[in-house]
């Protein structure tokens, strides 16, 4: 089982057929989990769900998430199953695996396997997760694992509604007014106003004060050694996404960094937006350990979205490199360690 971890951390990375095919390097690093009991016993019918729970005054909760995948066990234990009274009130969730059998309709008539509505919700990342109102229409999503603190923003702005009115960024805003952390030096960042004259590969953080999760980035992921080494390809930036300071975006507009979140439609601090030849590449807004992490960086940086559709087939063909090289990949860790003895 442990083969087949790592398409069980980011979807579509690696087939079952390509990795049971990997040289010696093994999969480690993977994580069980399972719906809490508290979730609906849902028939499956996402348009009747959605409208039950609109009946019930709630919105219908999608998790989306795989088996043995970290970042899904991460954000059940640590974002949903602590915070079950804020979400079993306002909201009837439900669990669908991304590589699932069963039958779901959307629509109340048309029938597909879970596998197929993941695809058609485009769901790249596990755990996704998608908040639908009394017609079944997505409002919101999350795309990879939110922190608790994260996590309780989205539902609060689901749950009052929110989306009608105004953007995450501004809803978080409102409700966060003490500073819960001091933003911390790196020794590749570099300070730049005009992001117009920038040659190299870009990667622009988008952090501020507020930022619950950013301790923990940069005490572990922008430390490690792959991440560090990464980064040298890059002009390497942070922004804070409430500042007023002047400067100019990619495309050459005077703005600020307030005015470039908003026009880039940042949700959550952290995030990450990766440009390269003037135009946005890939974004993160959610927590990676650092194997994916460096191979978003490196699909960007060596210009590979020239010749592969997206970041997550790339880290697919770099890992099997890695694996049939003998070396383990540890998908919730460092990334790449020699194989056991």
């Amino acid at each position: 089982m442990l083969r087949l971890v790592f398409a069980l951390s980011l979807i579509f990375i690696l087939s079952p057929l390509s990795i049971a095919h990997a040289a010696s390097g093994k999969i480690i690093g993977g994580q069980a989990h399972r719906a809490p009991d508290w979730f609906k016993d849902s028939f499956l019918d996402l348009k009747e769900d959605a409208s039950e729970a609109a009946e019930s005054g709630k919105h219908a909760l999608i998790f989306f998430d795989l088996a043995g995948c970290p970042y899904c066990a991460r954000m059940m234990s640590e974002s949903v199953e602590p915070q079950r009274a804020l979400i079993e009130p306002f909201f009837d969730s439900i669990q669908l695996d991304i590589k699932g059998s069963r039958e779901v309709s959307i629509d109340g008539e048309n029938q597909m396997e879970e596998r197929a509505l993941a695809k058609k919700f485009r769901v790249r990342f596990t755990p996704t997760v998608v908040f639908l109102d009394e017609n079944a229409k997505t409002v919101f999503r999350i795309n990879g694992f939110w922190n608790p603190d994260q996590f309780r923003t989205a539902l609060n702005y689901v749950k009052t509604k929110s989306y009608k009115t105004m953007k995450i960024a501004a809803f978080a805003k409102q409700q966060k007014s003490k500073p819960v952390y001091s933003l911390r030096d790196h020794k590749q960042l570099t300070n730049v106003t005009d992001f117009s004259a920038v040659k190299t590969p870009l990667l622009v953080l988008f952090e501020d004060e507020t930022c619950s999760a950013c301790p923990e980035l940069h005490d572990t992921v922008l430390n490690r050694a792959n991440i560090v080494s990464e980064l040298k390809a890059f002009t390497f930036v942070r922004l804070n996404p409430n500042s007023t300071d002047p400067i100019t975006d990619i495309d050459g507009n005077k703005t600020t960094p307030a005015k470039w979140a908003e026009k880039l439609a940042v949700k959550t601090s952290p995030t990450f937006i990766a440009f390269n030849e003037g135009k946005e590449i890939q974004r993160v807004g959610a927590a990676l350990y650092s194997f994916h992490f460096s191979n978003l960086l490196a699909y960007v940086s060596g210009k590979h979205y020239k010749t592969i559709d997206n970041w997550i087939a790339y880290s697919g063909q770099r890992s099997r490199k890695i694996l049939e090289s003998g070396k383990n990949i540890d998908i919730s860790r460092d990334g790449i360690n020699k194989p056991d003895s």
